[in-house]
């Protein structure tokens, strides 16, 4: 049987590799072939026809090669109730099973038909899963609130800086081109930054 892992995280620092582990080794017991890994570094927020992952995976679908779609739990397809039922309910008339992990659950029965108690699960985690996101937001914005209330400071203090040292190293190369009298222009063309940053680097250079 021919399955597709699906892997989602929110940040660009974050990784998939132990979604990915742990899906494939779920197949390999089962004796599923991985067709595909798909894999998403994108909010859970987002709409359906943002999503390029999304948009493989219903591809795939319609196409009648996969009959899976693994997840480690359901909140990787989205965390918009209304997105990820319909990303849910397209699967299943095309008849792809969505199996989520951490409840040993799918969408359809191994006879084809909608799983009534994964539906009514699913929906319930998809719609915990947008409150637990907008809980999250709320606590943000209200902590950043208080602490402007409090006369707090937020961000960068004005005036600071990464220490000299620890600029010219990073961009060493800017460095010795600067040095050579290459031009800031040149130098932000050459290495592929900005001339602004080019130039800040200048300026520590005359600075030493």
């Amino acid at each position: 049987m021919n399955v597709v892992i699906f892997v989602r995280v929110s940040k660009q620092s974050q990784d998939f590799e132990r979604q990915i582990h742990d899906l494939r080794l779920y197949a390999e017991r089962q004796g599923w072939t991985v067709l595909q890994i798909i894999s998403e570094k994108i909010s859970g927020t987002k709409k359906n026809v943002e999503r390029h992952g999304i948009n493989d995976l219903l591809l795939l679908a319609r196409s009648g090669i996969i009959k899976k779609v693994l997840v480690t739990e359901i909140s990787r397809l989205g965390r918009r109730t209304s997105e990820v039922l319909t990303v849910i309910e397209e699967l299943s008339e095309f008849g792809v099973s969505v199996y989520a992990q951490n409840y040993n659950l799918e969408t359809l029965t191994p006879q084809g038909k909608r799983n009534p108690i994964a539906a009514l699960l699913f929906t319930f985690l998809a719609e915990f899963a947008r409150l637990e996101r907008e809980t999250l937001v709320e606590r943000i914005h209200s902590g950043l609130e208080q602490a402007r209330r409090k006369g707090k400071i937020l961000g960068r203090p004005k005036g600071t800086s990464e220490e000299t040292e620890v600029v010219l190293k990073k961009y060493s190369g800017a460095v010795g081109l600067l040095k050579k009298g290459y031009s800031v222009r040149k130098v932000a063309k050459i290495h592929g930054i900005s001339p602004t940053t080019v130039a800040k680097v200048k300026k520590r250079i005359m600075m030493e």
